[in-house]
């Protein structure tokens, strides 16, 4: 395991340490959803809900020459707020912090590419809920705007202006849809859903992106009351890809790819507040070499509500 995975994992064992002081409530423990996936799940009026999310990925290896490689180490920072018990809205600030590796006739030039993404504002509307006597169904939509706030003049090694993707931001407005359902039990839940995102404008954009979900989490510990400790067990199948990115002169920068594999997601609770770590290997990729060139992708996320 490389040493930023390393990092990864101290930064999510960080959070679990210095967040087991939390207000602790009597209502039912909610799981709220993998790290690979959304949740229609809808917070009551007046309810906050912050979320912080990372993400570390290797891609390309030690590249050979004439190759490029990097390591993405991504960071979300989330609140939430519940309007009423049908729609909350949500803004998503990104982080971005990537090492690229380019190898040059056999010597590796590197550059660091960080700062603030684009924001993400986004409402969720869940427009079906069924509940019974232990069972609890829903459905819900969800629409976000993308506002350019990220940085999108970083440049390689070289000089070079890297393509939209390794970019922080890419000055372009743009949209995100989705749908989310799932179904929970007593004694576990099943999610699944769809997201799809497309970049407002011409030249200089990310392509479309879109991804899909299906997991099945089941309690390991059982908590009857939000007091008491529970950990839930999720796996599942988790698809994304993306269309080309558009370069400034309009050309394709032919980096399009899809991906498609397993997810495994432990999920603590505890009063208020949720830890996850996750991992997801690619079974089958497909399009670009080096965006589907990685083992693994490894994600650790906290939440609470109050």
């Amino acid at each position: 395991m490389t040493a930023r995975a390393c990092r990864l994992l101290h930064v999510a064992a960080a959070l679990s340490a210095g967040m087991t002081i939390v207000i602790v409530s009597s209502v039912p423990a909610l799981a709220h959803e993998p790290l690979w996936g959304e949740t229609p799940t809808i917070f009551g009026p007046g309810v906050f809900h912050p979320e912080i999310r990372f993400g570390f990925v290797r891609r390309g290896g030690n590249p050979d020459p004439g190759e490029e490689g990097w390591e993405d180490f991504e960071q979300e920072y989330g609140l939430q707020y519940g309007i009423n018990r049908f729609v909350n809205v949500r803004l998503t600030l990104p982080v971005m912090h990537s090492e690229v590796e380019q190898n040059s006739a056999g010597a590796v030039d590197e550059a660091l590419v960080t700062g603030l993404g684009d924001a993400i504002l986004e409402a969720t509307y869940r427009y079906h809920l069924h509940q019974e006597t232990g069972v609890h169904r829903s459905q819900a939509i969800s629409f976000g705007w993308k506002i350019p706030t990220g940085a999108d003049d970083r440049t390689a090694h070289d000089g070079s202006r890297l393509p939209p993707s390794q970019q922080p931001g890419t000055g372009r407005n743009g949209v995100k849809i989705g749908w989310a359902a799932d179904v929970e039990h007593l004694t576990d839940t099943t999610w699944g859903g769809f997201q799809y995102g497309h970049e407002l404008g011409g030249e200089f954009r990310k392509g479309d992106t879109f991804a899909a979900d299906a997991a099945y989490g089941r309690w390991v510990v059982r908590p009857n009351t939000g007091d008491d400790l529970g950990v839930m067990l999720a796996f599942g199948v988790h698809g994304e890809g993306a269309a080309s990115d558009q370069l400034e002169d309009g050309s394709s920068a032919g980096n399009s790819y899809r991906v498609a594999g397993i997810q495994m997601t432990p999920i603590i609770t505890k009063g208020r507040a949720q830890y996850r770590v996750g991992i997801f290997v690619p079974l089958a990729r497909g399009g670009d070499d080096q965006m589907t060139d990685f083992p693994y992708e490894l994600r650790a996320g906290w939440e609470m509500f109050f």
